[in-house]
């Protein structure tokens, strides 16, 4: 089975199927009904914070998530009047607690990556021009995995990349015009070729421009931000991945100013669909990539998962 079509199943899994099973299974338990109820909404708002919406688009998810919702009180309502104790296991029950909790502390610190003002932050001008964008990943990606993969994922561990990435962000621009899913094409995806303008006035210190964009979805990515611009400010450095072969502007040891073109947004590299990956990192040498990331924020709020930005 190839890429494309188990991230198909995942994604309808992990954000769809699941829910409406638990959906299914409190209505139909007689015993343990609250407890599931109460699950069901935990995982359905982890799920709006937390899952690939870019996927299924803004729409489709205010409404699943607005219809889970009037299912879930009319099925406690209905309960209310059926409800009965009896018959409940001890053991049964502290597992569903347990769960619960759990459920329950994954989704304080989901809260606490898109709120919290992190001692180091930097607050940056927006790489794109005008349309619609959503971070799809971002925020303190120590905290929480859900909001933010980079910091836990296995293979940056393994090459030592994973502090400086520690507040990464992924973005991708939204079209209202329709769209396949997941397309073929990376003319078909809206950020492809998009202009990206300099968060900030720095020194280039990288360029890579040479790598070909990857095939949407088609496996066996190298493992690097594929076409490069590494920008320094002082002790600090930006770097923009995943760009389109041949848009740089820049070479190593210009100035490039805030605001001023940079490059496009590509699918170079590590990456599966056109997006831009966007890191700020604090290091004394020039071996960034040992670094520690720094947080980025724009007008005063974290980048943080589904975030939307409109320019």
């Amino acid at each position: 089975m190839n890429e494309r079509s188990l991230i198909i199943i995942r994604l309808i899994a992990t954000q769809l199927v699941l829910i409406i099973c638990l959906i299914c299974l409190s209505l139909f338990t007689t015993v343990y009904t609250f407890y599931i109820i109460a699950i069901t909404q935990v995982v359905l708002s982890i799920v709006y914070f937390t899952g690939y919406w870019e996927f299924f688009a803004m729409r489709f998810k205010k409404i699943f998530c607005f219809s889970t919702e009037i299912i879930l009180f009319a099925i406690l309502f209905l309960k209310l009047y059926s409800y009965s104790a009896e018959g409940t296991n001890l053991y049964i029950t502290i597992l569903l607690l347990a769960v619960l909790a759990f459920l329950i502390y994954e989704l304080i610190k989901i809260i606490y990556v898109i709120y919290a003002r992190e001692k180091e932050n930097a607050e940056l001008k927006f790489p794109f021009g005008k349309g619609k964008y959503i971070i799809t990943d971002g925020g303190n990606s120590k905290v929480s995995r859900l909001m933010n993969y980079h910091y836990h994922s296995k293979i940056h561990k393994m090459h030592g990349t994973s502090d400086s990435m520690l507040f990464a962000a992924d973005i991708v621009k939204l079209s209202d015009t329709g769209k396949r899913f997941l397309p073929h094409h990376n003319r078909d995806y809206p950020i492809f070729g998009e202009k990206i303008f300099s968060p900030i006035s720095g020194v280039v210190v990288k360029v890579i421009d040479d790598i070909d964009d990857n095939i949407p979805f088609s496996g066996n990515y190298p493992y690097n931000t594929g076409n490069t611009i590494v920008i320094r400010e002082e002790n600090k450095y930006l770097l923009l991945g995943h760009l389109k072969k041949g848009s740089i502007t820049k070479k190593p040891g210009d100035v490039i100013q805030e605001g001023e073109q940079a490059a496009e947004a590509g699918n170079s590299g590590f990456t599966e669909r056109p997006h831009l990956h966007m890191q700020f990192i604090y290091s004394e040498t020039e071996k960034y990539w040992s670094g520690k990331g720094i947080a980025i924020q724009y007008k005063g709020k974290n980048f943080y998962k589904n975030r939307l930005i409109e320019i």
